[in-house]
């Protein structure tokens, strides 16, 4: 008759034959993600790996998933390397995993879309954060391998295009482990020495080569940056983070160091151009102010004195004529009406009567108006238009 375990032997047993077993070392398993949880306080990863059928829980603890270059989440189709071990307290066997990459894309693309994807949830693309580059910069920032290919071909198109600006180059390591620091410091110094455009960037190379481009901290340092900066990661066809954050992406080095600064003899023919126009519109200007001058002048006669004077002097004059007409005019009238009235009381005078025949009888100076005012002996005296006698009524 077996002998009698308790649970703690018999999954101890378990945990030891598993343990031996090497086929169930370095196993490749893959299956979906589910129930994916990455502890905060710890860093250990938590999920189950499941198919259609089955599931089996996986733990990754922190040493490794630290090293682990996209983020696990659930839903997602992955391979996982570890090996197989029974957790003693709750008598279940699960995977320890040591190493997980995506089922079917690279883990580098994947991270690179993970964070993408982040960044741009934030608004680090977004148009209203990219600053304007500048047309005629003084000075040149170059954040770049000292010696390498990149920085020659910058140097010298900025020497052929511009030559009056000053470039000012901020070396740094741009691949292997410390490319990022290096690359993020020499930004922050370039940031802070007054240049007016930086252009951060290196030659072309593997995925691998340009690695240091898609990290995170380069992308919030260049954001964050007050400085305009172009970004120039390999060749055409390559695309790191720094291009969606920097302000201006240009496909190679030399296409960014052409981009930064004008074309001096375009800028010859483009001031002639203003030139030209300048000279018109002056002159158009000048042939304005003088029509106005003019105007000016003709309208200014109507208010000098003279010509007040001479107005009112005509008016004056004009009254004169017009009140010694009125003047002629009215005594005119007054003369016919008193030659008018004369010949009227010429008619009614009684000396005019009485050369018709008619006399004026008075009795003592007074006119006698009736006969019946006489009486005998009365002396009377008659006027006659020529004379006068005298005479005793009888």
């Amino acid at each position: 008759m077996s002998s009698i375990l308790t649970v703690s032997q018999l999954n101890r047993y378990m945990s030891f034959k598993i343990k031996e077993d090497a086929k169930l070392r370095g196993l490749l398993v893959k299956g979906e993600i589910s129930g994916f949880t990455n502890h905060a306080r710890t860093g250990h990863f938590y999920f189950t790996l499941k198919d259609g059928t089955s599931a089996v829980k996986a733990v990754m603890f922190s040493t490794y998933a630290s090293s682990v270059k996209f983020m696990p989440s659930n839903g997602m189709n992955v391979i996982v390397m570890g090996s197989l071990q029974v957790f003693e307290r709750d008598g279940v066997y699960q995977l320890y995993v040591t190493d997980i990459q995506p089922d079917g894309l690279g883990a580098q693309y994947l991270a690179f879309e993970q964070l993408k994807e982040k960044l741009a949830a934030e608004g680090m693309f977004d148009s209203i954060y990219k600053k304007p580059i500048p047309q005629f910069p003084e000075r040149v920032g170059i954040v770049t391998a000292k010696g390498g290919a990149a920085l020659r071909d910058i140097l010298n198109i900025l020497e052929r295009r511009y030559p009056v600006c000053e470039a000012v180059i901020f070396p740094c390591v741009v691949q292997g482990d410390y490319a990022v620091d290096s690359v993020c410091e020499a930004l922050s110094f370039a940031d802070e020495s007054g240049c007016d455009i930086i252009i951060c960037g290196r030659g072309g190379g593997s995925a691998e080569d340009l690695a240091a481009f898609n990290s995170e901290k380069i992308a919030r340092t260049v954001f964050s940056m007050n400085t305009p900066v172009i970004s120039a990661v390999g060749h055409e066809t390559d695309t790191t983070l720094i291009d969606y954050v920097s302000d201006l992406r240009a496909p190679t080095p030399s296409a960014a160091a052409e981009l930064a600064v004008p074309e001096m003899s375009a800028l010859a023919d483009t001031v002639q151009s203003y030139e030209k126009e300048l000279r018109n519109a002056y002159e158009m200007s000048v042939s304005r102010k003088k029509h106005m001058l003019l105007k000016l002048s003709s309208e200014l006669k109507n208010y000098a004195p003279e010509t007040a004077v001479s107005a009112y002097k005509e008016k004056v004059i004009s009254e004169e004529k017009r009140l010694a007409d009125t003047i002629s005019l009215y005594f005119e009238r007054k003369r016919n009406e008193i030659a008018s009235g004369a010949a009227m009381l010429d008619q009614l005078s009684p000396l005019k009567i009485m050369s018709r025949g008619y006399s004026l009888v008075y009795k003592e100076n007074s006119l006698v108006k009736s006969a019946s005012s006489l009486a005998e002996g009365d002396r009377i005296t008659i006027k006659f238009a020529d004379s006068e006698t005298e005479a005793v009524i009888g």
